[in-house]
Parts: structure tokens; sequence; C-alpha cells
């Protein structure tokens, strides 16, 4: 009797086993198996990234709003993919020549077809009424033809023509034109790093709209455009995955990626002429406190130099012929300036949590350090500026209201002691610092309370003995949280990137106004521009 229980037992098992082996089977052979399709086992190594853009067009006179669900990406074997984040509210007056970012995404490699959009609601308002449009019964989908490749970005730009998007005066039917990236002139370009993104938002400041992103390494933040004209290049620094990402311009693609193995957590970047004509990079490395020099010419780390704790930021003299131009130095200084930079250039590097500059004397024509030099400053420096004009560099103290000024020309003298001094009461949590000799102003970025504070403190009556008081001459308000800030070539725009609110600020500054807002990727960090333009 016990045989036979035991026997019963164990068919039951194998009966149980067979079902469940039945029911799984069939579970894969029917409609669980296209959902498993999308989700299952991607290498991440096969991926690459998608990003949407919506931009409304330049006129339009119909008052349309649409809540945007969902948009899902079709591959090539019919596969669909969710590549929005949360949903959107979407106005064709508010979209008014303005571009936004719908969607960005990881997706593998392979080619895409089609996009589906879901729209849960459509109103239109005419003449101070609002009425709800009906939706198409098939959806909404437009064709594409794109190909995403391992370890690219692939950017697809849509244009809406809400004019033509209401069908028989009751049906919402959304037009829009769709086109990917092209090559554009390259000294028109702007790239801000977008840290969270893993990618660099290119903008053509002419048009003011993002027009490229390019795939970059992980956590990228310092970013530096090339100065050789005969080969354009931008450098990134990438934190997360301790390299320099090299992005040649024409192409808005990686060509190089360069390792950093003297030191961890590259943070600033900086680019300077040698004297062959090559181009030599300096990075600090936050995690190790050096500097590592790179050869750009060859993509190797050539050197490794000691500097203070948290090295964040990073700066070098500009070229000689800077010194030629000067209004304002005497031609006593202007001459010692220029003997100096006969044989050398400095770098000058920020050190956060030792609350100084590191002053690295380099020679030109070996590349070779020479001295190195440490310059107390105040609390939780972060970004600094050079002004050869007046032989200054500007440095923006986080955690205090002074601005600290080093003298170049003390510094040349030997003078270390003497060679710093400050501007009071210009805020805390100062975060960037930008120079304009034209107009006699210094523009410094506030990231509390999201500003640009504009001062003028070049006047005789404002110096006192140790200290420059500041003539404050009027703040901008610009976004959440901004981290960036930089002038272009012509002095007329100031570019501002928000950490906070993932865009950037276009900022007039004769009309002292933001006069333009450009979506970014997530976490905005640092930003480039070639320093001439055509």
């Amino acid at each position: 009797m016990p045989n036979n229980v035991q026997l019963h037992k164990d068919t039951s098992v194998l009966a149980g086993r067979f079902i469940l082996l039945l029911l799984c089977s069939l579970l894969l052979l029917t409609g669980g198996c296209t959902a498993i399709k999308g989700q299952q086992g991607v290498s991440v190594h096969s991926q690459g990234q998608i990003d949407l853009f919506l931009k409304g067009a330049e006129e339009t006179s119909l008052d349309i709003s649409f809540d945007l669900t969902s948009v899902a990406i079709m591959a090539e074997d019919g596969t669909y993919r969710e590549i929005m984040g949360a949903p959107l509210n979407i106005n064709s007056l508010d979209m008014k020549g303005r571009q936004i970012l719908l969607a960005e995404k990881s997706l593998p490699e392979g080619r895409y077809k089609k996009l589906r959009f879901v729209v849960s609601r459509a109103l239109i308002r005419r003449k101070g009424s609002v009425a709800r449009l009906a939706l198409p019964s098939g959806g909404i989908e437009i064709s594409v033809n794109i190909t995403v490749y391992k370890d690219q970005n692939t950017s697809l730009f849509l244009t809406w023509n809400a004019d033509a998007s209401v069908v028989d005066g009751y049906i919402f039917n959304p037009v829009f034109s769709v086109k990917g990236q092209v090559s554009e002139l390259s000294s028109l370009l702007v790239y801000v790093t977008n840290e969270d993104s893993n990618n660099v938002s290119v903008i053509n400041r002419q048009l003011g709209e993002v027009v490229a992103t390019v795939r970059v390494g992980r956590n990228p933040r310092g970013i530096a455009a090339g100065l050789r004209r005969d080969r354009l290049r931008v450098y990134v620094a990438n934190s997360g995955s301790n390299s320099i990402s090299v992005i040649d311009p024409t192409t808005n693609k990686v060509e190089q990626e360069i390792p950093i193995r003297f030191g961890s957590v590259p943070e600033g970047i900086a680019v300077t002429l040698d004297g062959s004509g090559g181009e030599l990079l300096f990075v600090t490395d936050y995690g190790s406190d050096t500097v590592s020099v790179v050869d750009a010419t060859t993509y190797q780390e050539v050197n490794k130099v000691d500097v203070g704790n948290g090295p964040i930021a990073v700066a070098v003299d500009p070229p000689a012929e800077t010194v030629m131009a000067s209004r304002f130095l005497s031609l006593e200084d202007a001459n010692i300036l220029r003997n100096y930079r006969e044989r050398y250039f400095n770098v000058y590097v920020v050190n956060r949590d030792s609350r100084d500059v590191s002053v690295l004397r380099m020679d030109i024509q070996g590349g070779r350090l020479e001295e190195v030099s440490r310059l107390s400053v105040e609390w939780s420096p972060v970004a600094l500026a050079i002004d050869y004009q007046r032989g200054k560099v500007y440095v923006a103290n986080y955690g205090s209201d002074r601005l600290s000024v080093i003298d170049i020309i003390e510094l040349i003298k030997g003078n270390d002691a003497g060679a710093v001094s400050d501007i009071s009461d210009v805020g805390t949590t100062v975060t960037g610092v930008v120079v304009d000799p034209s107009f006699d102003r210094l523009y410094l970025l506030r990231e509390f309370p999201g500003e640009i504070m504009i001062i003028r403190p070049f006047l005789e009556d404002y110096y006192t003995a140790d200290t420059v008081m500041p003539l404050v001459i009027g703040s901008i308000p610009v976004g959440t949280s901004p981290r960036s800030i930089i002038m272009d070539p012509e002095a007329r725009k100031l570019y501002v990137v928000n950490r906070g609110s993932d865009n950037v600020s276009v900022v007039d500054k004769t009309a002292r106004e933001v006069e333009r807002v450009i979506p970014v990727g997530k976490n905005p960090y640092g930003i480039a521009m070639f320093p001439y333009y055509e």
C-alpha cells in the first residue's frame, strides 16, 4: 500500500510538471511571446541612443492643445518600444518657433520604421470658447527610416504644422515633417555636456535650436573646443568612464576615446597650442588631486601633475598675441607679460576642497612643467576666467561672497603673496564668471536664485587697500540651478547651462533678457564653442 501511494504521488508530480511545461510552451507560442520580445535581454553593449525633438511652426493661426501620453518607435521586425518618459501637454501657440525634447531613450541597434503617438485629448480654442476635437480612429503614426548604431546617438527632428492638423473642422490629425541631423557650420555650434544622458547636445546658435546629439562616455562634465582651425575638435571629460571623448564637429561623431590612466574622475578640461602647432589638453582629475596632460595629436596622456585637493576647473593663458591688444596694461606691464610669454604659459587650476589655485608654469617649446605655485582664495572655488586685457584671473568662490582676483604680472614677478585680492559683496553660490572687456563688465552666474549678476568693478574710485567694492549694474534671471556660462565670440550673447531645468538660456546682453530657452539632455553641466567666427 505505501508503494502505491508513493507511485501515485510521483505520477501526480510528473503530471503537474508536464502541465506546467505545456502552459509555458503555449505562452511562448502566443501573445506572450510578442510582449517579451520587446523586453528581453538586449545587451547594453549593443545599444545606441535616440533623441526625439519637436518644434512648432514659426507662425500659426490656430490655438490647439493636446495631451500626448505615449510615443513608441517600431523596429524593422514590427516590435514597438516606448521612448517617452512622461506625458506632455502641448499647445500650438506656446510652441511657435520653439523646440522641446520629446524623448530620449537607449535602443537596440538596428533600423526603425515608424513612430506611434497616443493622444488622450485634443482641444481647439476659437473666439474665446473651447471645443473638443475628435481623434483619428486609426491612431497617429509617422513613417521614419532611421538606423540606431551601437554607442552612437541618432537624433530625429519633428516640426508640427498646427494649421494643417484639423480635418473637416473637428478631427485632430497632427501633421509633422521629419528630418534627421545634418552637417552644420562648426563656428556656429555650441556644445553642452549632459551628465545623466551620457551625451552632448549640439546647438546651432544662429537657429537657436539643437541640431544634433553626440553619444560620449559616462557622466560627461567638462568640455572644451580646440584652437586649430585646420583640425577642428571638441574634447569632453567623462568623469564616469575616466576618459576623454574627441568629437569631430564636421560629422558630430566621436572619433577617439582617450583613457585617463594617471588620474581619476576627470572634471574640467582646457586646450592650448603647443610649440609645434599641436594641441595639449589639461584635465583636472577630481578624484586623484592631479592634472593629466594629454597630447591631442597622439591621443596619449603624457604627464601627471599633483595639485591641490578637489581640482574642479582649469584655464590656460590665451595666445600670446592677445597681449598686443591690451588697452589697460601699462607699457611696462605689457612688456613683462610679452617677454614671459615668449618662453612660458600658465595653467590655472581651481582646487575646490583646499580653497586654492594651483598655477602651473609650462615651457612653451617642450610643453614641460617648470614650476607649480599655490595661491589661497576663498571658500569652495569652482570656476575661473582669464582677462588678458588687464592681466587678471577671476576666481568664482561658491561658498563666499567675494570674487578672488589674481594679478598675473605679480605672479610673473614672483610676488605670490601680493598676487591675490578680492572683489567683495558679489553674493554666494557663484558658479561661473565671464569677462567682457569691451564694456568693462564681469558677468557672475549665481546658482541661487538663478541669475546673472552684472558688475563693473574697474573704476579706480572703488579700490581700497585690500578689496575692490563692486558697482552692481543689474541682474538677469535665468533657469534653475545654473552651472556654466559662456559668451559668444561676437560678444553679443551669453549662454547659460541650467542644470536644474535641463536647458540653456540664451541671453541678449544689450536687452539684458533671456531671448530663447533651448532644451538639452538630463543634468547638463559644461558648455563650449569655438573662440572665433567666420
